[in-house]
């Protein structure tokens, strides 16, 4: 049994945050034990950390392990920067050495940003894919982990045929699912433009039938939409994957900027979630999602870094992006963190176990250094939205296992020997 005095931040509803302060947290191997104010007689056993906040384990919902070397590297536009930067860079995860290397430092990146829980595509190997989840199970990870499939209209060197595409991933859904509470895996066709009819709607027949998760991209870039219409005389681009079967409550489909009212309602409908990457949609100057219409029509919309197009692993840094990127009005301190906890957490049906700092749950938390200057309480959570860098994570804990950690100045990753 860890235990621990501290701060804590925990996110109640997306109007809600509590901000309690000097509490204990427990938890042992079985999740959280306890949450409640410190009371020195009970708690002389308590490590004492109130130089830290505690925080639930943020929740990526969309990020690129095979792109995460090359973030920051500039094109002016997404189709013009996956043929120039991110189709050679996948292209190495071909050799199973450098898959791996890639993969272990993608992880340690993604638990020293505070995040236990990502949604993630691989390169389209299955063998890097297979590289992912060991390394992913070796360091603790939460994840939901995906081959990316490309059948048609890309580089020769980076091209699947239809059934092998189909075959493995089939193969790869059956030796991952259920294996592991922490590991899931997920379907991801790249995008409309690079998949084949055929390849689609195999896909779609089969997550139907199998209830399985599948992530995609929509609507993200003008030419991208301009394209996808004419190569499938569509009347849009949502369309195209409601035809082919790909829209179901486990779709998760990143971007969604360039809808139409009837798009918005179709998602709508299909209980389809949306994962908003601000900091991407303003890096290839994509396009504004339209948050506050999306979430009128009762569209589930949550948060991603989409690493490498965003620069960061960090989603507090994200979620301050989100805030930037809405010119029509505000998002809230509040909402931002919820999205980025529960709210993620919900739209991958883990709100029960994960997401926030409640005896029951599973122990996915993060604690961050307080900042050196003074701040109110009622103020902590501006500031680490709006100012994260001033919070360094030192510990992040995945089901109850430390996956990262500098406290004391001593990086300690045992997980990871």
């Amino acid at each position: 049994m860890r235990k621990i005095r501290t701060n804590l931040l925990n996110p109640v509803a997306p109007t809600q945050t509590e901000y309690l302060e000097n509490h204990l947290i427990a938890w042992d191997d079985d999740g959280i034990q306890s949450v409640r104010p410190y009371d020195p007689t009970l708690d002389k056993d308590a490590q004492d950390r109130t130089d830290l906040l505690c925080l639930p384990g943020n929740i990526d919902l969309h990020t690129h392990l095979s792109q995460h070397r090359i973030r920051g590297i500039y094109e002016p536009s997404l189709l013009d920067w996956l043929q120039t930067h991110v189709y050679p860079e996948e292209a190495l995860f071909a050799d199973p050495a450098y898959a791996e290397k890639l993969s272990a430092d993608f992880f340690q990146a993604l638990f020293a940003a505070g995040t236990t829980t990502g949604v993630i595509y691989t390169a389209p190997f299955r063998q890097a894919c297979e590289l992912a989840f060991s390394r992913a199970k070796l360091g603790g990870a939460r994840a939901f982990i995906g081959m990316t499939l490309m059948d048609a209209n890309s580089p020769e060197n980076l091209m699947q045929s239809t059934d092998q595409a189909f075959r493995d991933s089939v193969e790869l859904h059956e030796a991952h699912h259920g294996s592991s509470p922490l590991l899931e895996f997920i379907f991801t066709p790249r995008f409309a433009l690079s998949c084949s009819p055929k390849l689609m709607s195999r896909l779609g027949r089969f997550v139907q039938e199998n209830d399985a998760w599948l992530q995609t991209h929509l609507s993200e870039n003008p030419r991208e939409v301009s394209e996808v219409l004419k190569l499938f005389n569509a009347e849009s681009y949502t369309q195209v994957y409601e035809d082919f079967g790909l829209l179901t409550p486990k779709s998760i489909l990143a971007h969604a900027i360039h809808l139409s009212e009837r798009e918005m309602e179709l998602l709508a409908e299909r209980r389809c979630k949306i994962a908003h990457c601000p900091d991407s949609n303003f890096f290839l100057k994509s396009g504004e999602m339209d948050w506050r219409s999306l979430e009128a029509k009762g569209v589930q919309i949550g948060l991603g870094s989409d690493v490498a197009a965003g620069s960061s692993l960090d989603m507090f840094y994200h979620a301050k992006m989100a805030n930037y990127r809405q010119s029509a009005f505000s998002l809230g301190p509040e909402l931002l963190f919820h999205t980025l906890t529960l709210g993620n957490a919900r739209l991958l049906g883990l709100d029960a176990r994960i997401g926030s700092l409640e005896a029951g749950k599973e122990a996915d938390l993060c604690f961050r250094k307080l900042p050196n200057r003074e701040i109110e309480p009622q103020n902590l959570l501006s500031a680490l939205c709006f100012c994260s860098e001033e919070f360094p994570v030192v510990e992040t804990v995945v089901a109850s296992k430390t996956v990262f950690c500098t406290l004391e100045g001593q990086l300690h990753q045992s997980s990871w020997n």
